[in-house]
């Protein structure tokens, strides 16, 4: 695949100069446009309130900045950008710090964005309804079609602290309401359930990487739901085979048709490698999912393998975001065989930089963000799209 990197930012706004943005942290993509989010950015004087940046892709290879997205009630602290979704003509960007209400300190917001032409505009904010302090509502978020999902991996529910929730939105004309509240059917305290999202037709898909599994605690789950009508249903609940402490299962999450792909970048390997990490992809047989493949580096020097995932049709980028090897590893199906087909770089590595925080996949392109990449200042962040 061929490594196409992108300027980490647009020096009218003064980005690159500054530090600690954290460009990269998260990225999207689907067709010919790509959306990166970077949570630490300044705002005026308005101290990591964070902005998301839309690109555009002209031919195969030439990506262009078209937009610089930002909150309208944006403040201080709300680290809008910490997560983002893109699907189609509508984007979405996390805000988990987001104050509501002047009182309920980090309750998190998220924003959906529209675009007629070039022009993207803030068409909703997206907050929960039972939503109280320290929730995080937005840590995570995703949008596929009018259905939008966001992840509140702090929420307390019931006397359970920091259980988590997920809230599925959907889209009539131009308003968004919340249609359903996901918790999980054995949920418990620190479950960190929300932590990961996804959404694609009428499945919606939670990591819980906290989630303590036959006495292993921060083993970690994943939770697939199913939509009828205006009702979402659990319908599976994902464990790794080989699962064991402290392997972050469900830190990352991704669903595609009837594949599913779960991060669990704590994986340790034998001969007392710590966090090598590993992904696990599940089909689904009518209301059945099953595990069909366990991925894993074919050069051994993934570390935190897992913490980014992305699927696309047949084919599956994992990102390992270990300081000094900086990898995102691509496989591809072909019938229930997924293998290995490419190992992605940035052309301008350094061993202090975070290649693989975060990836996108769509169709023939991917995208990987580089959250601690140094330009004018430290960790400004950077991001590559590669073509295939």
């Amino acid at each position: 695949m061929k490594d196409l990197p992108v300027h980490s930012g647009n020096p009218a706004d003064g980005f690159e100069q500054q530090t600690d943005a954290f460009f990269g942290y998260s990225v999207a993509i689907s067709g010919d446009y790509a959306i990166v989010g970077a949570f630490g950015k300044d705002v005026s004087s308005k101290a990591n309130q964070g902005t998301a940046y839309i690109f555009i892709r002209n031919g195969n290879s030439a990506w262009t900045q078209q937009a610089i997205l930002t909150a309208s009630d944006g403040d201080s602290g709300d680290e809008f950008g910490f997560s983002v979704g893109i699907s189609g003509d509508y984007a979405i960007v996390g805000a988990p710090g987001k104050r509501i209400a002047g009182s309920k300190v980090r309750e998190g917001k998220a924003y959906i964005f529209f675009r007629s032409g070039a022009s993207w505009t803030q068409q909703a904010m997206l907050t929960a309804a039972d939503g109280s302090a320290g929730d995080e509502v937005s840590c995570s978020v995703a949008i596929f079609g009018n259905y939008a999902i966001l992840g509140a991996s702090k929420k307390d529910v019931g006397g359970n602290a920091d259980q988590g929730k997920a809230y599925i939105f959907v889209r009539s004309g131009t308003t968004w309401s919340q249609q359903a509240a996901l918790t999980a059917s054995d949920g418990a305290a620190q479950d960190f359930f929300g932590f990961s999202v996804a959404i694609s037709g009428n499945y919606a898909m939670v990591g819980a990487y906290g989630k303590t599994v036959n006495g292993n605690t921060i083993q970690g789950k994943a939770y697939i739901f199913l939509r009828s009508g205006i009702f979402w249903s659990q319908q599976a609940m994902l464990t790794a085979s080989n699962g064991a402490t402290n392997d972050l299962f469900g830190n990352g999450v991704a669903i595609s048709d009837d594949y599913a792909v779960v991060g669990a970048p704590g994986k340790d390997v034998a001969g007392g490698y710590l966090d090598v990490g590993a992904a696990y992809v599940f089909v689904r047989s009518g209301t059945t999912w099953s595990e069909q493949a366990i991925l894993t580096a074919s050069d051994g020097k993934a570390g935190r393998f897992g913490t980014g995932v992305a699927i696309s049709g047949d084919y599956v980028c994992i990102g390992a975001e270990n300081i000094g090897g900086n990898r995102a590893y691509v496989f591809g199906r072909s019938g229930m065989t997924w293998s290995q087909i490419a190992i992605l770089a940035a052309s301008n590595n350094v061993p202090s930089d975070k290649f693989g925080s975060g990836v996108g996949i769509s169709g023939n392109h991917i995208l990987v963000g580089d959250v601690l990449k140094d330009g004018l200042g430290a960790n400004v962040g950077a991001v590559y799209f590669f073509a295939r």
